[in-house]
């Protein structure tokens, strides 16, 4: 009679594949908030917001912001929206913006009111990173608030 030894099959496990990588660098908020690409900048204030990732609530979200003062550019006066969602694995860092809380509003071209703002970050972040508030775009992302979750 012939007997089959059994024989345990031990397999090393492979570590958890690390997050993929970005394919480049996206551009910090500094970087971006400098492109020549915005025809208007202007401070609003947040007076609407509503998250859809109730386990990240900054990962996706709408807000509306009332202007303020303009700053650069077209005159864009009434309210805008942003749309922000986290979409890849190397997200757009952006914080949930809280109502009453001053914003920068960067628009590429006009925007009537009611419309999408291109890109939106707290006034906080402009005063450190955008020359047009004093900032420098090189400072370091860890001068920046952390993005609230």
């Amino acid at each position: 009679m012939i007997r089959a030894a059994l024989t345990p099959l031990v397999l090393p496990l492979a570590p958890p594949a690390a997050a993929g990588a970005c394919v480049r660098p996206i551009d910090g908020p500094g970087e971006r908030m400098t492109e020549g690409r915005w025809t208007t900048v202007a401070v609003a204030t947040v007076v609407e917001v509503e998250s859809r990732a109730p386990d990240r609530p900054n990962r996706a979200f709408e807000a509306a912001f009332e202007t303020t003062r303009q700053v650069e550019g077209w005159p864009q006066t009434g309210r805008y929206r942003l749309w922000h969602e986290e979409r890849t694995e190397c997200p757009i860092v952006l914080p949930l913006p809280a109502e009453g809380e001053p914003w920068v509003l960067y628009f590429q071209g006009r925007t009537d009111a009611g419309g999408l703002v291109h890109s939106a970050w707290p006034l906080s972040w402009a005063e450190r990173l955008d020359p047009r508030f004093g900032g420098r775009p090189d400072a370091d992302i860890s001068d920046l608030d952390p993005p609230r979750r």
